[in-house]
C-alpha cells in the first residue's frame, strides 16, 4: 500500500478545474505530501503532447466570469497549471497517470502523452496505490 498523502482524480478539463489541480499540486509539494493524479475523461486531452497549449473548456454559462478569472490570473502572474504540475513532478513526490480505459478508447499510447504522465493505469491500480491517501475528485 501507499504512504499517506493525497490522490486527485481529474475528469473534467475545464479551465477552473485545471487551475485548481495546479494549486492543489503545488500545495501538496509545499507540504511534502505524496501526490498521485489520475487523469481521465475530458481532462485527458489536455495531457496529450502539447495538449496544455490548447484552451481548456470554459464551463457553460460562465463566459463573463471566466474572462474575469483569466484576466485576474494574468494580473497576479499565475504561471499556469501545466507549469505547476511539470515543476512538481520534477521535484518528486508527484506521480501523474492516464486512465487506461479512456486511453484505449481513444487509441492513445504512452508516447502520445505529455512526458509528465508516468504510466497508463487502470482505476484498480490507482485505487490500490491511493488506498492510504485522501482522494479528491475534480
Amino acid at each position: 500500500m501507499s504512504e499517506k498523502g493525497l490522490a486527485i482524480v481529474i475528469s473534467t478539463g475545464t479551465e477552473e478545474k485545471m487551475v485548481m489541480l495546479g494549486v492543489l499540486t503545488q500545495t501538496a509539494v509545499n507540504l511534502e505530501m505524496p501526490l498521485r493524479i489520475f487523469v481521465t475523461g475530458t481532462a485527458l486531452k489536455l495531457f496529450l503532447k502539447d495538449g496544455y497549449k490548447k484552451e481548456p473548456v470554459s464551463p457553460e454559462g460562465f463566459p463573463e466570469f471566466m474572462k474575469e478569472l483569466r484576466d485576474g490570473l494574468a494580473r497576479v502572474k499565475f504561471e499556469g497549471w501545466h507549469e505547476l504540475l511539470k515543476n512538481a513532478v520534477k521535484e518528486g513526490g508527484v506521480k501523474v497517470y492516464a486512465c487506461s480505459l479512456m486511453s484505449s478508447a481513444l487509441n492513445k499510447h504512452k508516447e502520445d502523452f505529455d512526458p509528465m504522465i508516468e504510466d497508463i493505469v487502470g482505476a484498480t491500480n490507482f485505487m490500490i496505490q491511493s488506498a492510504e491517501s485522501q482522494i479528491i475528485v475534480l
